[in-house]
């Protein structure tokens, strides 16, 4: 066997050292490990699985039965997250330079207190935009991001604000305070 200072150096304290003498001293008188068995020296096979074939003539009863239930949880899902026509609360009309301009609807308060949107723009450049809420000409409270493709986009947004507190809305290129869309 070997010395413990051979094995840990010279840079423990008294206590450290004592500490793991005793250790050191069980272990030797523990001895080494045990001998691995034979019979576990090869890992057994693991067990041939059964397949149980699943018989054509019941495939497309299957199959459509999984298409109805797909379509009919799509459909509780739909109307369930809000999607089953809710009408906006508010309507608000921005304008910009030609030809740019967006639909603001605005939903009623959840029980979270926050005002479900709906931003309609066309017009942009294809970029990455802000919606914010403005007090007297100044960025106030931000409403979210988007990304502008060509032609039409409309993106879910949301205020989590008391909107009384506010006086317009704007839609800012991101990272800027120069409105391009306001109301």
């Amino acid at each position: 066997m070997r010395d413990l200072n051979q094995i840990v150096g010279d840079e423990l304290d008294t206590a450290e050292r004592e500490r793991l003498g005793r250790v050191h001293a069980l272990l030797e008188q523990a001895g080494p490990p045990p001998e691995l068995s034979p019979a576990l020296a090869r890992a057994p096979e693991p067990p041939a699985a059964r397949v149980i074939p699943f018989p054509w003539r019941y495939r497309s009863t299957v199959l459509a039965a999984a298409a109805v239930a797909a379509l009919a949880l799509f459909g509780l899902g739909y109307l369930a997250g809000g999607g089953g026509g809710q009408d906006p609360v508010r309507t608000v009309a921005m304008t910009g330079t030609a030809p740019a301009s967006a639909t603001l609807d605005l939903f009623a308060q959840d029980a979270a207190g926050n005002w479900p949107m709906e931003l309609r723009v066309s017009g942009l450049p294809a970029g990455l935009y802000e919606l914010w809420l403005t007090r007297g000409d100044e960025l106030a409270e931000p409403c979210g991001s988007f990304a502008v493709a060509d032609g039409e986009t409309t993106v879910p947004l949301n205020a989590p604000y008391g909107l009384r507190d506010f006086d317009g809305w704007v839609v800012v290129p991101a990272g800027e305070t120069t409105p391009v869309l306001t109301t």
